[in-house]
């Protein structure tokens, strides 16, 4: 018997070695994807790094534009307070210059009477003397060097009052053609801001994607880690249990039996009622003697009485198969992908509104434990000893279950001889 269990221990011991050899090629394939998503995050962040300094350079440009902008506003309105003193100055000259008008029609006339030939005869005869005439002449001629004196003002004043208001309105034009030429390189400024930001966010979401996927990854080896953790102190379990036993029976070797042959006994003839001479032969008796000895008989097997079936399991098988196909992903819980203990939460949930846990272990404490022998479909099915299991599905009869297997895998019918569990429990 001890050999038996010996044997059973070291064969457990090396299918569970040779269950973790698929477990070390994935850690590799998934160690590969990391360093692949490293380069491809590092990548980006160098490309992140160099938009967002373009970004800063065109924002940078965009305050410089709008300091000056800000200048030129200024610039502007201080030209505008100018032109509104200037105006005011050259509404005063002209109000001067129109009466300084008046004056000068007036003494254009005086000038023109009296300074008329006639006139002047007239002064040079009336005058009382020689004295008198050319003081009068004199006058006349002043009066008139004085017009003239005003109208070369008068045209003077209004040449500088143009002059000025040509200059300030010269000031304004050139600010506001420069105010035109800055808002609209402003606006193609912003334009290439708003450009450059979407670039940004773009390279930024894809880097969130990436490193995403990453942790997945992260999460996958893990899990892979513990798989192989587990199926290692599993192994060592067995050849721990297997030594113990083989060291166990070198210490006490099993006896031998020794079966005292039964001699035949002497027929006896029944004289009473055998009248055909016939001989009956009778079986030997143990009297407890110390006579012959007999094998024992063995206790009777008693069948395992098994749990009961599930009340709802059509309900719950018809709930997985509408995902199949569905993507495997670490950690999802439906409805669009799902992981292995995800899958069968969100099934039950659905078709019984029970919640069973969300992961493994409290999903091995949702039933009865049952073993394989006794699945009925429903019943979830396990993979790793209680307290460690790694994986569960749904069993569906006939020696199949639907689970949703790994990453890169859809949900999907498998059958246990592919890949058995290790138990299973009646929910």
């Amino acid at each position: 018997m001890k050999k038996k269990i010996l044997s059973t221990l070291l064969i457990s011991s090396l299918m569970l070695s040779a269950t973790a050899l698929p477990l070390v090629a994935n850690a590799d394939t998934v160690d590969s994807k990391i360093e692949s998503q490293d380069k491809k995050i590092a990548d980006l962040k160098n490309k992140e790094n160099s938009a967002t300094s373009t970004l800063a350079s065109i924002q940078g440009n965009i305050s410089s534009i709008q300091e000056q902008a800000s200048a030129l506003q200024a610039k502007q309105g201080e030209l505008n307070e100018t032109i509104g003193t200037l105006n005011e100055e050259v509404k005063a000259l002209e109000a001067r210059i129109e009466k300084r008008d008046a004056s000068i029609k007036e003494q254009a006339r005086s000038v023109q009477v009296e300074s008329s030939n006639s006139n002047v005869v007239d002064l040079v005869l009336n005058a009382e003397s020689v004295s008198d005439a050319l003081t009068k002449v004199m006058a006349a001629s002043k009066l008139v060097n004085a017009n003239n004196d005003m109208m070369t003002q008068q045209k003077e004043d209004k040449e500088a009052v143009e002059a000025k208001k040509n200059e300030t309105e010269e000031k304004i034009a050139e600010v506001q053609t420069t105010a035109v030429e800055l808002e609209k390189k402003k606006g193609e400024l912003v334009d290439q801001e708003l450009a450059q930001q979407a670039t940004v966010n773009a390279i930024a979401a894809e880097k969130e994607t990436e490193q995403d996927k990453k942790d997945q990854y992260l999460a996958e080896q893990a899990a892979a880690e513990a798989q192989r953790e587990a199926a290692r102190k599993a192994a060592e379990e067995a050849a721990k249990q297997a030594e113990e036993i083989a060291k166990e029976e070198a210490a006490n070797p099993a006896p031998t039996e020794n079966v005292t042959p039964v001699e035949p006994t002497t027929p006896t003839e029944n004289n009473n009622n055998n009248n055909g001479g016939g001989q009956v032969v009778t079986p030997p008796t143990n009297n407890n003697n110390g006579g012959g000895q007999t094998t024992p008989k063995p206790d009777p097997v008693q069948p395992e009485t098994p749990a009961p079936a599930p009340g709802d399991a059509s309900a719950v098988i018809a709930e997985a198969y509408k995902h199949i196909g569905k993507p495997y992903v670490w950690g999802a819980k439906g409805p669009d992908s799902f992981d292995c203990s995800g899958f069968t939460s969100y099934v039950y949930r659905q078709a019984q509104g029970r919640e069973i846990g969300g992961w493994t272990v409290p999903q091995e404490s949702a039933g009865t434990t049952i073993s394989l022998s006794q699945l009925a479909p429903g019943d979830l099915v396990f993979w790793g000893s209680h307290g460690a299991t790694y994986h569960v599905g749904i069993y569906v009869g006939g020696g199949q279950y639907i689970h949703a297997p790994a990453p890169g895998q859809n949900v999907t019918v498998q059958s246990i001889s592919g890949w058995s569990p290790d138990f299973g429990v009646r929910m």
